[in-house]
């Protein structure tokens, strides 16, 4: 019997999963596309292609087209478009279209919960103006790969003027769920042929509430966040400083009727063209106080429209649970706002001064 036992487990390590599929049989999808229109829904593939030259491999991408009356009817009829089995372990991003964020998010978030087979750490964006299958089609000799270079543009941007969200499907959900967030997701377009981010849209209860601006988007973002590269001008006399965020901390509190927002900021002068002197104290002591000024006026203003859209993308009513563990959905909407910025502008490097001998 031992015998029989031994001989039948040497039989099971030698022979293969049944199921086993090869990497060569996989269509590897880096990003969605999902679009409505027409009482249907459009979904547009990006595949990864291991195209072969003599003189070497290219990693390229290529597009499939489908669409169903559902969702799941859009994923089964685009599924058949594909060559091989549809493989999306490793998607990056989920373009949908402004139709999607009028209507259907829900329908959307819903399928690709249950679907086992799609990831949820990939990126969502919103085509502004253009169609999901236009910017996946998007690709180039330079940019093979649509995806990747969306994905790039998120990493890459909040090193420049931060106003990139980034966050993935996963939390996105997880705001949805909560019922005490509101959605920012970020917008794509196509300038000049070139894919670029865009406005940021809110989303309530899966679905557009209002617009934010690049500043307004930057803004979030220091505010919930360690942020670098913020700009912020002031003219003196008709002639622009400019100081750039180097560092932000920033506390919210909300009690019974007021939201307190404080934040400690360090920047650098990176231009001058009211001549300030740069050397003397007394030129740092009057930028803090000014700028300081101007960003809490912003930051006031930004809260203001967030009232009037009645969209808490910062948190107010999580932040006021929290703190009394009662609900008060009505509260933030109606606060008194105080902001106070603590701002220290400082030099980074060095400040010659050059004298011309007559």
């Amino acid at each position: 019997m031992k015998k029989i036992l031994i001989l039948l487990s040497f039989i099971f390590l030698l022979t293969g999963c049944y199921d086993n599929i090869e990497l060569d049989d996989l269509a590897i999808i880096t990003g969605v596309g999902i679009d409505y229109k027409d009482d249907n829904f459009y979904l547009t593939y990006e595949i990864l292609s291991d195209t072969k030259t003599e003189e070497n491999t290219a990693l390229l991408s290529y597009t499939v087209s489908g669409s169903g009356k559902s969702i799941s009817e859009a994923f089964i009829n685009t599924n058949y478009m594909v060559s091989k089995k549809a493989y999306f372990a490793h998607l990056k991003v989920v373009v949908i279209s402004e139709q999607i964020i009028n209507g259907h998010f829900n329908e959307i978030t819903d399928y690709i919960l249950r679907d086992t087979n799609i990831r949820s750490e990939f990126k969502v964006v919103v085509a502004n103006g253009i169609s999901p299958e236009e910017v996946l089609k998007n690709n180039s000799e330079n940019h093979p790969v649509v995806s990747e270079v969306i994905v790039n543009l998120i990493d890459n941007e909040k090193y420049n003027n931060n106003l990139v969200i980034g966050e993935t499907f996963k939390q996105i959900v997880a705001k949805l769920i909560s019922d005490n967030y509101d959605v920012i997701l970020n917008t794509v377009s196509i300038k000049d042929k070139q894919i670029a981010i865009d406005n940021s849209y809110i989303l309530k209860k899966y679905n557009y509430q209002t617009t934010l601006s690049k500043q307004d988007s930057a803004l979030f973002n220091m505010l919930t966040k360690n942020i670098t590269a913020m700009e912020f001008d002031k003219k003196y006399d008709n002639k622009n400083v400019t100081i750039s965020i180097t560092s932000s901390d920033t506390s919210i509190d909300v009690n019974s009727n007021k939201i307190i927002i404080n934040t400690n900021l360090e920047g650098k002068v990176i231009e001058n063209n009211a001549n300030f002197d740069l050397t003397k104290n007394d030129a740092y002591q009057k930028l803090n106080k000014d700028f300081g000024i101007l960003i809490e006026k912003d930051i006031k203003n930004f809260v203001e429209l967030l009232q009037a859209n009645e969209s808490d993308i910062l948190g107010f009513q999580e932040i006021y649970y929290k703190k009394t563990r009662k609900e008060n959905k009505e509260l933030w909407k109606h606060a008194d706002i105080e902001v106070k910025v603590n701002l220290k502008v400082n030099t980074k490097g060095f400040i010659f001064e050059v004298k011309n001998d007559k």
